[in-house]
C-alpha cells in the first residue's frame, strides 16, 4: 500500500468532493419531543397488582374496563389517516418568515426531498399515470378531503406525515412520546404542539361522547318542560283572576284541574333539571385530564443529517476498498 500511495492521493479528494457533494443535496431536518401523561382511571389496591402486571409487560388495565381506545393503541391513532387528515389545517410558518400557511401546503410546496427520490417519483409517474380518484368523491367532504377517496397528491401527504409524526406509549408509566420531524424548526415545534392537542381533543371527545349526547338532550326536553310548566302556570293564574269571587263547584274543580296540571309540569321540569344537573357533573368527571411533562419546544440544532460523520465514513469505505483492492494479490496467498 506504501508503494502505491499515489492512488489514495487521488482517491482521498475525489472522494471527499463527491461525498460532500452528495449529503449536500439531501435536507436538513429537525425533531422536537412532546411527552404527555394520561390521566389514572384506577386505584386502590389495584394499582400494585397493575404495577406488577406491567413489569412482564401486561397491561391489566385495559382487562376490566370496557374503554376501547386505551394508550397501547394511541400510536395507531396517531398514524391513521382519519387522524392525519385533521393536521391539514394546522396553520405554521416557516423560521425565516418566508412561508406562511397550513401544513398541508407547507408539504406540497416547501417540503423538499432527495435528489433521487425526486428522480425515482418522475420516472414511476411516467411509467404508470395517475389515476384520480372518481369526479363524485372528490368534494365529498365538507372541510375539503375525503378521507374515503382521497386524491394521490393527499395520500402523498399522508405517507410523509406517517413517516415524520411517530408515536410511542411505555407500557409501565403510560407515558405518551410524540416525536415530530420537519425540515424547519419553527414548524416542526408548531406540529408537535398540534399533533398533542389532535390527540387530547380525540380522546376527549371519545370518552365524553355519551354524556355529552345525554347533556344535549336533556337540555332539550328541560327547556320544553319548562316552555309547558310556564304555559301551565300562566293558564291557571288566568282563570283564577277571571273568575275570582265565584263559588260555584264548577270553577273550584276547574281552578282544582289546572293547578294539578300546573304542578305535573313543574314536577316534570324539576326531574328533568335534576337530570340534566347530573349529566353535566358526569361529564366533568369523565373528561380526561393529561398533563404536559415536557412541551413542544423549538430545536436549535438539526437532529441530521450527521455530514461529518457521512463524509469520514465514505473516506473509511473507499480507503477500505482500495486497501483490499491493491492488496489483493497478498491478499489471495494469505488466505489460499
Amino acid at each position: 500500500m506504501w508503494r502505491r500511495r499515489k492512488v489514495f492521493y487521488w482517491l482521498w479528494p475525489i472522494t471527499f468532493v463527491l461525498s460532500v457533494a452528495l449529503i449536500l443535496t439531501v435536507p436538513r431536518y429537525y425533531t422536537c419531543e412532546v411527552l404527555l401523561a394520561p390521566e389514572s382511571q384506577s386505584g386502590g389496591s389495584s394499582s400494585s397488582l397493575q404495577a406488577l402486571a406491567s413489569s412482564f409487560g401486561f397491561d391489566s388495565r385495559n382487562m376490566n374496563g370496557s374503554d376501547a381506545i386505551y394508550p397501547m393503541i394511541y400510536p395507531e391513532i396517531v398514524s391513521s389517516p382519519n387522524f392525519l387528515v385533521k393536521l391539514f389545517d394546522v396553520s405554521v410558518s416557516t423560521s425565516d418568515d418566508q412561508f406562511r400557511g397550513t401544513y398541508y401546503e407547507y408539504l406540497t410546496k416547501e417540503h423538499k426531498s432527495f435528489f433521487l427520490k425526486r428522480w425515482k417519483g418522475k420516472i414511476r409517474s411516467l411509467l404508470s399515470p395517475t389515476e384520480e380518484p372518481p369526479t363524485m368523491l372528490k368534494n365529498g367532504s365538507k372541510d375539503g378531503v375525503n378521507v374515503f377517496c382521497m386524491s394521490k397528491k393527499q395520500w402523498s401527504a399522508i405517507y410523509q406525515m406517517q413517516k415524520d409524526v411517530t408515536c410511542a406509549v411505555d407500557k409501565k408509566t403510560d407515558v405518551i412520546t410524540f416525536t415530530v420531524t420537519a425540515q424547519d424548526k419553527l414548524v416542526c415545534a408548531t406540529l408537535g404542539d398540534s399533533v398533542c392537542a389532535a390527540l387530547q381533543t380525540f380522546i376527549t371527545e371519545y370518552r365524553t361522547i355519551k354524556n355529552r349526547t345525554d347533556l344535549a338532550y336533556y337540555e332539550g326536553v328541560m327547556q320544553n318542560a319548562y316552555l309547558e310548566y310556564h304555559e301551565a302556570s300562566a293558564k291557571y293564574v288566568r282563570f283564577i283572576d277571571s273568575h275570582s269571587g265565584m263559588n260555584l263547584e264548577q270553577y273550584r274543580i276547574e281552578a282544582q284541574n289546572l293547578e294539578t296540571e300546573m304542578q305535573l309540569k313543574q314536577a316534570a321540569y324539576t326531574s328533568f333539571q335534576k337530570q340534566y344537573l347530573a349529566t353535566q357533573a358526569r361529564l366533568q368527571e369523565s373528561t380526561p385530564v393529561f398533563t404536559v411533562l415536557q412541551s413542544a419546544s423549538v430545536p436549535l440544532k438539526p437532529k441530521g443529517p450527521k455530514r461529518m460523520l457521512f463524509v469520514l465514513a465514505m473516506l473509511f469505505l473507499a480507503t477500505a476498498v482500495a486497501g483490499c483492492v491493491v492488496c489483493k494479490d497478498q491478499m489471495v496467498e494469505i488466505f489460499l
